[in-house]
């Protein structure tokens, strides 16, 4: 609540208010655009009765205010419908009259307190429906909606308008709202609504218009209340933030409401005047305003006066604010640790144990789960902090409670558990083969557990222990915080492929396993190749290797490569006429059997030196033509066999 202390003629000078700023360079000097000193005027201006209001048609029944615009708003009946035509829009001059456009663009002037309604004229000739109507600081009346035209009656006649300006392309959508030297008008283009900003003349004439962006689709109203700008749908009020565009919701309108067309500041038509000054005097008569935006002249503090003239009532109030430049403080980054309970299932922290480590003179701290919480200043976390794992935390800090400079600390609240651990937790090791587990050799103490046979006799209370069994298994430590907690291991035994056979096609081979899978394949255990043929094979012994991609392999499978043909013609033209196996003469105690599908023996004896096994006769004599089988039996129980196709 403010105090008046002095009040000279028609100027009233109140008490002096602090108005604290953050010097982010610690120099002692800020900038501050006069914008931030609007909430003191509006202050001053709501204990002169000067509350803001905002008024808004209710489709066909009559008209209502929003009041406490900024603390829990409330939407107040003011005249209820007399039975006629919609209230289409709403405009209010600077002697706070209300006029309304009804059907046929019937212009009415309303006494809101006896609701006695007065008929001014019509504004179209042709009964046009008048959308979006609007007063300016000189009262001049402003009217649109269908077209890309606005029309403007002159404030001594409201009966009479003429263009004002053609936007070519468009329609207003909402209002004309005049803010210091610029008209600010909802407008449709494209089936979107925006906000132009409109630069005036001397008496108000239309200069240029730039669009600043989308507003709240389906804005049927635009007012302004002390410099502040407002939108209205059909549902809600709200506040456009002429700097950012940022918009935010004021009030809903009741359930039980009608819609809400129009809308009009009660004040908005005021002309109002605000300037700022070094010295009293200056301020008592208006003159050497200050430029926006301002810098002290004294370091670390200063004295402006705020200056406010309500040229229609000839009012004029002096705040005279104290600066009070504040400086950032130090905040550094910390860590708190703290155990975990095992049966509360959490760790508690207290969170001022952290001041010193982040500024030992800062006076508030205020701590938050989330950076964005932080900046919203919302949703302060307690003292004592209950969490069941690792968590980062902000602390804001200031010096004082009502510095208006904060700094911010992160602060890392460990919960020692395995995922502080620096280690590998999952394990694949090869069938007959061991694995190590292991952490850091960084703690107090350790108790290796789910170890079996053999793999007991170890040292358990060192970081890594031997194992040659797959399963489960955890390691409990300690840490220097004599924290205790389980380190989890899982140790998995993979598959050893294995080969099941190998396909001799010409020269190539090719190499089938089992499991099927992704694997690596080479005839010696040196060289290795991703696919499982094998081409230009010479002839020779092979011990044919398998690995999978964790470094699994086989034993190795002996392979005896022979080229072994499936086809002869023993018909003596010089082709094919025998049958010679190429490589044979390296095993000349190989056994060679041929036979036919009844089984009847053709060939059984030893190959000996000599590739050419057989002329495809028996007993000298020509066979018939037809498919035959072959075994060839080798050293070490090893054999080879297929299928020879023979044509006289």
């Amino acid at each position: 609540m403010l105090l008046f202390s002095l009040i000279i003629q028609a100027q009233i000078i109140t008490d002096p208010v602090d108005y604290r700023v953050c010097d982010e360079d610690g120099d002692g000097f800020v900038t501050i655009p006069f914008s931030q000193f609007q909430s003191y005027a509006l202050d001053v201006l709501e204990q002169f009765n000067h509350q803001p209001e905002i008024y808004v048609t209710q489709a066909y029944d009559g008209i209502a205010k929003i009041t406490s615009l900024y603390n829990n708003p409330q939407v107040v009946n003011v005249c209820s419908s007399d039975g006629g035509s919609g209230y289409y829009d709403i405009a209010i001059n600077d002697q706070q009259e209300v006029f309304v456009v009804r059907g046929a663009g019937i212009l009415q002037k309303i006494d809101t307190q006896t609701c006695q309604i007065t008929n001014i004229g019509q504004v179209h000739s042709d009964g046009q429906t008048v959308l979006a109507l609007s007063f300016d600081k000189l009262n001049n009346l402003y009217e649109g909606g269908w077209t890309s035209q606005v029309y403007r009656a002159e404030a001594n006649d409201l009966t009479q308008f003429s263009l004002w300006h053609n936007f070519g392309n468009g329609r207003a959508s909402g209002d004309f709202v005049q803010i210091r030297d610029f008209l600010y008008v909802a407008w449709t283009n494209n089936g979107r609504d925006y906000l132009y900003k409109v630069t005036l003349g001397t008496n108000n004439e239309y200069v240029s218009h730039e669009s600043l962006g989308p507003i709240e689709q389906g804005t049927f109203g635009l007012a302004s209340e002390y410099g502040r700008l407002y939108g209205n749908t059909t549902d809600y009020l709200y506040e456009i933030n002429l700097e950012t565009m940022e918009r935010t919701i004021i009030r809903f309108r009741p359930n039980s409401g009608s819609d809400w067309w129009g809308a009009a500041g009660l004040h908005e038509a005021l002309n109002m005047q605000i300037s700022y000054h070094e010295e009293l005097n200056e301020a008592l008569d208006g003159s050497n305003p200050l430029s926006d935006p301002y810098t002290n002249s004294t370091p670390f503090a200063d004295m402006i006066y705020i200056r406010i003239h309500e040229s229609t009532n000839n009012d004029t109030y002096i705040i005279p604010v104290s600066i009070i430049v504040d400086i950032k403080p130090e905040a550094n980054d910390t860590t708190l640790t703290e155990c975990l309970d095992e049966n509360l299932g959490w760790a508690t922290f207290y969170l001022n144990e952290t001041s010193n480590a982040i500024n030992p003179t800062a006076a508030n701290f205020t701590y938050y789960a989330s950076i964005e919480d932080l900046n919203n200043n919302i949703n302060p976390l307690p003292i004592i902090y209950e969490i069941p794992a690792n968590k980062t935390i902000y602390a804001k800090v200031k010096d004082n409670s009502a510095s208006a400079c904060y700094n911010v600390a992160e602060i890392e609240l460990i919960v020692p558990s395995a995922e502080n651990v620096n280690y590998e937790p999952n394990v694949v090791f090869c069938l007959g083969t061991s694995e190590v587990l292991s952490v850091p050799n960084e703690f107090v103490s350790y108790q290796w557990n789910g170890l079996i046979d053999d793999d007991l006799d170890q040292n358990l209370n060192s970081n890594e222990v031997i194992i040659t069994h797959p399963g489960n298994y955890f390691l409990t430590v300690t840490d220097i915080n004599n924290c205790t907690f389980n380190v989890p291991f899982t140790a998995i035994l993979d598959g050893m492929p294995e080969v099941t056979d190998v396909i001799i096609n010409g020269n190539s081979i090719t190499v089938e396993v089992s499991p099927s899978g992704q694997y690596e394949y080479s005839l010696n255990g040196i060289f290795w190749q991703s696919s499982n043929t094998f081409h230009n094979v010479e002839i020779a012994d092979y011990e044919i290797y398998v690995r999978d991609f964790t470094g699994c392999r086989n034993d190795g499978y002996e392979f005896i490569f022979f080229n072994v043909p499936n086809f002869i013609s023993p018909n003596g033209d010089g082709y094919n006429d025998v049958w010679t196996i190429r490589g044979i003469t390296q095993y000349p105690d190989a056994h060679v059997q041929i036979f036919d599908r009844y089984g009847k023996l053709f060939i059984d004896r030893k190959a000996g030196n000599n590739d050419t096994v057989w002329d495809g006769k028996y007993l000298g004599r020509e066979i018939p033509s037809g498919t035959y089988w072959y075994i060839i039996k080798l050293k070490d129980e090893k054999r080879v066999s297929g299928s020879i196709l023979v044509k006289n």
